[in-house]
C-alpha cells in the first residue's frame, strides 16, 4: 500500500522554492532600475558640463582667442570627476557639417564614467 505521509513537506519545499525564485527575479529587476536611475543623474550633470564647454567656446570666439588657427581645442576640470573638452573648428577645415557657415563647436562633458556631447554650429 502506498503511503502519503510527508507529501505536504514536498509541496511546502516546492512553494518556498517558487517564492524564492520570484523574489530573486524581482530584486534583480529593482536593482537594475536603481542603477539606471543613478546613471540618469550622471547623464544630466555631464550634459551641463558639455553646455558649459559650449558657452566657454562662444566666449573664446567672441573675444577672438579661437580665431587664430583653423582649429582650437581646450579642456577644463570643473570639480572632482567633472570636466569638459571643447574643440572649435572653422567651417573651412571640413570637420563641420556642410551647412555650417563660420564655426562648429564640439563639446564633451564627463561626470564619473558618463560622457555626453553637444555639437553646435553657426
Amino acid at each position: 500500500m502506498l503511503s502519503t505521509k510527508g507529501t505536504i513537506l514536498y509541496f511546502a519545499i516546492l512553494i518556498l522554492g517558487l517564492l524564492f525564485a520570484i523574489s530573486a527575479g524581482l530584486s534583480l529587476i529593482v536593482l537594475g532600475q536603481m542603477k539606471i536611475q543613478r546613471e540618469i543623474g550622471h547623464s544630466v550633470i555631464a550634459l551641463h558640463a558639455a553646455d558649459s564647454g559650449v558657452e566657454r567656446a562662444l566666449y573664446a570666439i567672441y573675444k577672438g582667442g579661437a580665431l587664430e588657427t583653423p582649429s582650437s581645442c581646450f579642456s577644463e576640470n570643473l570639480g572632482p570627476n567633472l570636466s569638459y573638452s571643447v574643440c572649435i573648428y572653422q567651417a573651412s577645415t571640413g570637420k563641420c557639417r556642410p551647412q555650417t557657415q563660420f564655426y562648429c563647436i564640439i563639446s564633451r562633458g564627463a561626470f564619473k564614467q558618463t560622457t555626453r556631447a553637444i555639437d553646435a554650429s553657426f
